[in-house]
């Protein structure tokens, strides 16, 4: 069991109840059962696709861990001598681009009338981000971190912040932060941890053009000018 020092990340996707009206559906026979299992296909291929994009965004800079139902979960090793913060915040903001592009993108998405296509639309990511020591240990070949910050970073997960897309960052985080970055210190009461100061980011409501944070859109127009490039 190794201790380390570094952040841990997770990526959840919001605003998606893809069941609740297949169980509904699923008590009609036959046609009830039938529309259910489509329904089902869809709900899945829909979210795996979306998180697929999300675990894909963020290697390049932090590890991926595993999967948490429609959450993921990511770790990175603190190195003294690089500005990691500045990565990660940097990957946070390209991923919820492409996130909501991939969104709107979905080609089955948009023709199919069923109800977890038509429900794409609420999706929304928000991510958690925290510093601190945890284990990492290997299980079956599976890394499996543990520690208090873990636990932590899942006690954000449970907040009172009423928003669907945003970003949340520990008061261990905030001492990092590049100074030009634009965010709401917040109080939130955490489970088994108290009452806790937190950055956060509200993106609820507002276009990628019109978010008042002048850090985050310079992010934004080097990465969309790069791309513009690359496609060349």
């Amino acid at each position: 069991m190794q201790n380390k020092s570094g952040f841990l990340l997770i990526a959840d996707i919001s605003g998606y109840t893809p069941f609740i009206k297949n169980h509904s559906m699923r008590k009609k026979p036959i046609i009830g059962k039938k529309i259910a299992d489509f329904w089902d296909s869809h709900a899945h291929k829909l979210i795996n696709t979306l998180l697929e994009e999300v675990i894909q965004n963020f290697e390049p800079v932090m590890q991926f861990n595993k999967l948490e139902g429609d959450a993921a979960l990511f770790f990175l090793e603190e190195i003294s001598d690089k500005n990691q913060m500045q990565d990660i915040y940097e990957k946070m903001v390209i991923t919820r681009e492409r996130f909501n592009s991939k969104v709107n993108s979905l080609q089955f998405v948009q023709s199919c009338p069923c109800d977890p296509c038509q429900q794409s639309k609420n999706l929304k990511l928000k991510m958690f981000l925290h510093k601190g020591y945890f284990n990492q240990t290997e299980i079956r070949n599976n890394q499996e971190l543990s520690g208090e910050a873990l636990i932590f970073i899942h006690r954000l997960l449970k907040n009172k912040v009423k928003s669907s897309e945003y970003f949340l960052f520990s008061g261990a985080v905030l001492e990092q932060l590049d100074k030009g970055l634009e965010f709401s210190l917040i109080t939130q009461k955490i489970d088994d941890f108290g009452k806790q100061k937190l950055g956060f980011i509200d993106f609820e409501g507002k276009s990628d053009t019109a978010v008042d944070n002048r850090f985050t859109r310079r992010v934004l127009d080097t990465y969309r000018m790069l791309s513009f490039f690359i496609k060349k």
